[in-house]
This record gives structure tokens, sequence and C-alpha cells, in this order.
């Protein structure tokens, strides 16, 4: 069986399925983990969730998710639905004809994934209090260290205090930052790396990456699409 984590898809179906062949997934046998942000900003978000069905796919928690829920059960419930621009709008009317089991998916995606061999969160942990004293806001939207407005500032992986490095810890969220690699021997680059971020922007027209754990091996497959959605 592979481990494989893959960042924030935002929609990008096309990609996804792209990256899955690439990477040679192996539906029944492989294990297929999430970053979180799966469906809002891009074209095909139904296609999204059901790929994530086909695959059995697991997924922590992201922003994006969090307000979609909010959105979808308020539609469900039959009141106002508020939604911030076209963008917002396509990415619900495009996921209502399956809000009900979306829903209750999303309501079950943890914060946080914590095995021996990884951590995978949506956007990062408290780099001076660790996991245990990061809050939900902390997972779903930390990016700077100390926080800052806007995406300008050392991340909170720069500062990360050495007591709360785990074997490898995995997060998205962070398309301005890029593809993150980091190794505590960082001249090294046969050894594992211990802090990996995977949202590389695919739906801002960069690449949606991924990594396959046993074979510590990163694949990428570039973006299809023209412009941000």
């Amino acid at each position: 069986m592979s481990t494989i984590f893959i960042g924030d898809v935002h929609g990008c179906a096309q990609e996804l399925e792209l990256l899955l062949d690439e990477i040679g997934y192996r539906a029944g046998h492989d294990r297929l983990l999430l970053a979180g942000d799966a469906f809002s900003r891009g074209p095909l978000p139904l296609r999204a969730w059901e790929i994530i069905c086909e695959t059995d796919a697991e997924m922590v928690l992201g922003n994006h998710d969090d307000r979609l829920l909010r959105q979808l059960n308020a539609s469900l419930q039959g009141e106002a639905v508020e939604v911030s621009g076209e963008n917002q709008r396509f990415t619900l009317d495009q996921l209502l004809p399956a809000a009900e089991p979306l829903c209750r998916w999303l309501r079950q995606r943890p914060l946080v994934l914590e095995e021996a061999d990884f951590i995978l969160v949506h956007a990062g942990i408290n780099p001076e209090l660790g996991l245990k004293g990061t809050t939900r806001q902390e997972f779903l939207t930390i990016r700077t260290w100390p926080p800052v407005k806007g995406v300008v500032g050392p991340r909170w992986h720069d500062v990360l205090a050495p007591q709360h490095i785990h074997p490898l810890i995995v997060f998205g969220h962070d398309a301005p930052g890029g593809l993150v690699v980091k190794r505590l021997a960082e001249d090294d680059d046969l050894l594992p790396p211990n802090i990996l971020g995977l949202d590389s922007g695919c739906v801002y027209g960069g690449s949606l990456s991924a990594y396959v754990l046993e074979e510590q091996r990163i694949v990428q497959v570039t973006s299809t699409q023209p412009e941000a959605y």
C-alpha cells in the first residue's frame, strides 16, 4: 500500500485525475490523504467530490471547507446563504445536488490526522505551543508567525520550535508560499523531509502536488486552469 498526500485541490478535478494517473494510484489498495480545501474556487467541485467518493479519500478540514459546510447547511435548512462573490455562488450551486452526503462527510473531517509516521493539517500548527496548543482557527488559517494581515512574512514552519518538529508534518493552505520541502539536515537531500507544504497553487495556474510517503517521492502535474477562479 502507498500512502499518498495531495495538496489543495480547489475543484481542479481534471488535474487531480491526471495526478492520480501519474502517481499510479491503485483504487482499493493505496491510501489517499488530502490537505483540505478540495472544492472551492475551481471549475469542477462536483467531480472532485465524486473522485473523493470513488477513492475513499481521507481529508483534514480546510478553511474553505469550513465555510462551504456552513453554506450548504444553511441551504439545506432553507435559510439565507451568505456568499461572497460569484465564485462562491458557483461552487455552492454545483455542489447542491450532493449537499446531504457532502455535509455528512465534511462534519466528520478532523482538524488534524496524527499517526506514528506523519501529522497532516490544513494550514499548520502553532510554532511555539506545538500541536496540542494549536487552536481551531490556527489549524484552518495559520500562515505567518507572528500573525500579520496579508501573506507576507515569516512562515510558521520557519520558526517552529525544535521540540515540536515531528518526523513529518504535511500541510496545505499556503499557495503564495508554494511547494515547501524542509529537512532537519538541510544538507542531505537523501533524507526524507520533515516539513512538507503541498499547496502549489493549482487553481491559480500553478501545479497540483502530491507526496508518496513510502517512496519519498514528490509528484506534480501542471495546472490546466487558464486563470484564477
